[in-house]
């Protein structure tokens, strides 16, 4: 035995580090592991932040040649610059957040640790062959992305987001096996970048079960509006490589077999719990291939181990929902179960043209929860800050439980949707009815008024509704 730990973080990401930290401050001895050598996680380094830097460098890009960017091709050497200059600033911005998080772990009384972690037990780990022994221990190694075993020569060289955004060159054109967040977002951003893309996704319509119908119908036509191609209920059957292009083979909504040539294949349709060679075996902690198995405080079969983030089995898998994990088990840890996670309140945002947010139940969520629901929408057109914009494509939702008249969920659908998430989720989390919604005195002219007209129209018509009803 080479050291003892209080609690031992396998995981520098946002389910690992904010953990670490807390449980750090508040006087217990912390190990926090990660393998990579760097904080920040998946989302870090090969998710949200450097797409997101992604979409401003295509943003920007368009703005700056949209007298002509649609017209003519610009060279090969031009948008090879450009892509450097936006991974360059990527790399900036990365390398400054990781290095700022060491430095901030650095002053507390955490002992970092680059390396594999390997359990030798429920109370012993194994890193770079030193061994540890630990009280507790949070698990929190992500995930990474699945590749289905497609059949055809080439399926080794398809690309995944974690390889993408190291690529030396953006390609001509690409197809992009999903139709998910993940593929939306980035279909658009390359497209911008005059890449020719087109999306295959095997269930019957994009963002399927994800976002509301209505908003997943609008985001198809805006993909296909900007000269994306879409193919649902479609599914790849094969990819080859021909004459140095892939050739992906794949059966479309009417059962006809189609193949296409592109120059590069990107594969997003899932990802899988990064529990390879943790050694769960010898702790008797229950997981399954999907991830690890929890209770509502997040620990595991095993009393003291618990699991955050997108390790665990089933519940949502966002960043920001992986560090709402890691506090909920830093402070099960510190106080004993008395935290217990709610993913009903869960808000996301998809950084799509134009972008989508969420907070809460989705309606289909909603009614299969057992809520009586009525819903209502808004059409930004009548909008007066859309109007000034010149951007006034969006919509409002709200999903609402018929006899309390609490919003049991809200759905944006516009540019600026993710600067409105937070009033979104504050609703939802803080169980606002019309009523209280409906009260506040929202500024004008802003796109967040929206809120107090909607959810007043709302009352008035559940209120004439129930009238009608009882005449």
């Amino acid at each position: 035995m080479n050291d003892k730990f209080d609690v031992i973080v396998i995981g520098g990401g946002p389910g690992g580090t904010p953990a670490a930290m807390q449980l750090a401050a508040n006087g217990k001895k912390v190990l926090l592991a990660e393998e990579s050598g760097k904080l920040g996680g998946a989302c870090l380094f090969v998710g949200c932040i450097p797409s997101k830097i992604i979409k401003h460098g295509a943003d920007v890009f368009i703005a700056q040649h949209q007298n002509h960017a649609h017209k003519t091709k610009l060279s090969h050497e031009e948008l090879t610059e450009t892509w450097q200059s936006i991974r360059h600033e990527m790399d900036r911005i990365l390398n400054g957040r990781s290095n700022a998080a060491i430095n901030q772990v650095s002053q507390m009384p955490i002992t970092f640790v680059a390396g594999k972690v390997r359990f030798i037990s429920n109370k012993e780990i194994e890193i770079n062959n030193i061994r540890y022994w630990f009280d507790k221990a949070i698990i929190a190694t992500g995930s990474h992305s699945f590749v289905p075993p497609f059949k055809g020569n080439e399926i080794k060289e398809v690309l995944t987001n974690e390889v993408l955004f190291n690529q030396p060159t953006l390609p001509s054109s690409m197809l992009i096996v999903g139709g998910g967040p993940i593929g939306i977002e980035l279909a658009q951003m390359l497209n911008k970048l005059q890449v020719k893309c087109t999306v295959v996704e095997m269930m019957p319509g994009l963002l399927s079960g994800v976002v509301e119908p209505e908003f997943a119908e609008g985001i198809t036509k805006k993909l296909q509006a900007t000269g994306i191609d879409v193919h649902t209920h479609a599914k790849v059957e094969e990819i080859n490589k021909i004459d140095g292009k892939f050739q992906t083979v794949f059966m479309d909504a009417e059962g006809k077999q189609q193949e296409l040539l592109t120059e590069k294949v990107l594969v997003v349709t899932g990802k899988v719990p990064s529990l390879e060679g943790l050694n769960l075996e010898a702790t008797g902690v229950h997981f399954e291939r999907n991830g690890i198995v929890v209770n509502e405080f997040l620990e595991t079969s095993v009393s003291g181990i618990y699991a955050t983030g997108d390790v665990v089995l089933g519940g949502p898998k966002f960043a920001h929902t992986a560090t709402y994990e890691a506090h909920i088990a830093a402070t099960n840890i510190l106080r004993g179960n008395i935290n217990k996670t709610c993913f009903s309140k869960n808000s996301w945002v998809l950084f799509s043209d134009p972008e989508i947010a969420a907070a809460g139940f989705t309606e289909a969520e909603a009614v299969k929860a057992g809520f009586e629901v009525v819903t209502g929408m808004y059409d930004y057109k009548v909008d007066a800050t859309a109007q000034i914009s010149g951007d006034e494509f969006g919509f409002l939702k709200f999903i609402v439980n018929r006899h309390t008249q609490e919003i049991l969920g809200v759905h944006i659908f516009i540019n600026g949707a993710a600067s409105l998430s937070g009033e979104a989720s504050l609703i939802v989390s803080k169980k606002l009815t019309l009523k209280d919604v409906a009260c506040a005195i929202y500024p004008h002219p802003t796109l967040t008024e929206a809120f107090g007209v909607l959810a007043l129209r709302m009352l008035s018509d559940i209120k004439f509704s129930e009238q009608t009803t009882i005449k």
